[in-house]
């Protein structure tokens, strides 16, 4: 009997990349795709997660169960906070796309870069950072770079420059710390333009998020 994947998103523009790569890494499985392309913008107006936003979050988490689905991946860093609000309302495993980024990240050095270019990105994925290292006892200091500039050219269409901004920063970043966090799915094809010399630390989360899916699913 196959399994079935519920796939949340926020943007339009991941749901391709994320389903071609579950299709690599689990060929046969069924997917269904929920997106909301407001939430985010609704977290900037109410600046912050709020009860109101999890309640929402949790609702398409619950018709995607209903739906059939055997897991949730939630693939926007943004909602991340709402995983947890939601996870004791269903049955089955929902998933945070940027755990596995997340838990690699503070072992692998006690100074970590986050990269965003959303505003509403930064708190969610520092918190997690935090929590993550104070699980394992380590201390670690978070240097967070915030690019409006790249996300608003991706918004005009120049997804050039969006990139060129992008890997800039990474290459500042880099001489600073030990580690990056590439904070948002839609980030993640810069890891192959980055120079081979600081590839290694250059971490994203959507090859690691649906891997993570793949062995709960237990395929």
């Amino acid at each position: 009997m196959s399994k079935t994947l519920g796939l949340i998103h926020t943007v339009f523009s991941i749901v391709d990349p994320i389903n071609m790569l579950v299709s690599e890494i689990m060929p046969g499985v069924d997917r269904i795709n929920i997106v909301d392309d407001y939430i985010v913008k609704l977290i900037k107006v109410r600046g912050g997660i709020t009860p109101e936003i999890s309640r929402i979050v949790a609702s398409h988490i619950m018709a995607v169960e209903d739906e059939g689905a055997d897991a949730i991946l939630v693939t926007c860093s943004s909602i991340s906070p709402c995983v947890d609000y939601a996870r004791p309302l269903v049955s089955i495993p929902v998933l945070k796309i940027d755990d596995p980024m997340t838990d690699m990240a503070v072992r692998m050095g006690d100074r970590i870069g986050v990269l965003a270019t959303a505003p509403t990105t930064v708190k969610p994925t520092s918190e997690l950072l935090l929590r993550k290292a104070d699980q394992i006892g380590k201390k670690v200091t978070l240097e967070v770079e915030l690019k409006e500039g790249a996300l608003e050219a991706l918004t005009m269409g120049d997804k050039e420059l969006h990139d060129k901004i992008l890997l800039e920063s990474i290459t500042s970043l880099s001489g600073r710390v030990d580690v990056i966090v590439l904070a948002q799915a839609s980030m993640a094809h810069l890891e192959s333009r980055v120079d081979e010399n600081m590839r290694a630390k250059v971490l994203t989360s959507p090859r690691s998020g649906v891997e993570q899916a793949k062995r709960i699913l237990g395929l």
